[in-house]
């Protein structure tokens, strides 16, 4: 089964760049000012290594994180933060079944706001979006398609009441 793609939010021009089927995310490198996310880069497992993906946006770095998560027993749940239109990512933040890394950057009045919730779930499944030379433009991810195993079909059983 193909991945379902969500997004990407934000403004449309720039570079494209895809981070999906690489594993699973094991880190996020983050670099922002204020207002704006300059660039990201992820860190992945991948056939029994980690191996770090490229760094999508600017080469230049005012603030930088490392999200480093408590692989293999933590992993995404969800994606949030803010966009200009015409401006790029603003702020960022990644919540995983264990907490919360973020917000990176700060939203201005005029910013647009996203949420991609995925659940306490694993179905993270990777990143697009897309890039200028100064910045991320946009934002979206990758979901794995939900099967059978991953439903509790007793929870679903209708109960005989006589």
């Amino acid at each position: 089964m193909e991945m379902i793609k969500v997004g990407p939010v934000g403004s449309r021009g720039g570079s494209i760049w895809e981070e999906n089927g690489r594993g699973e995310v094991a880190g996020i490198f983050v670099s922002y000012t204020e207002d704006t996310i300059q660039s990201l880069q992820f860190l992945f497992y991948e056939d029994g290594n980690f191996v770090q993906s490229n760094k999508h946006g600017s080469q230049y770095c005012s603030n930088f994180s490392a999200v480093l998560l408590d692989y293999p027993s933590e992993f995404l749940t969800s994606l949030s933060g803010s966009y200009v239109n015409n401006g790029g990512l603003e702020a960022i933040k990644f919540n995983t079944n264990k907490g919360s890394y973020g917000p990176f950057g700060q939203p201005t009045s005029d910013a647009y706001h996203f949420n991609f919730q995925l659940g306490n779930h694993s179905l993270f499944g990777g990143f697009h979006g897309t890039t200028s030379s100064y910045a991320v433009d946009s934002i979206g991810i990758y979901v794995k398609p939900v099967v059978s195993s991953m439903i509790n079909l007793k929870d679903l059983r209708v109960k005989d009441e006589k």
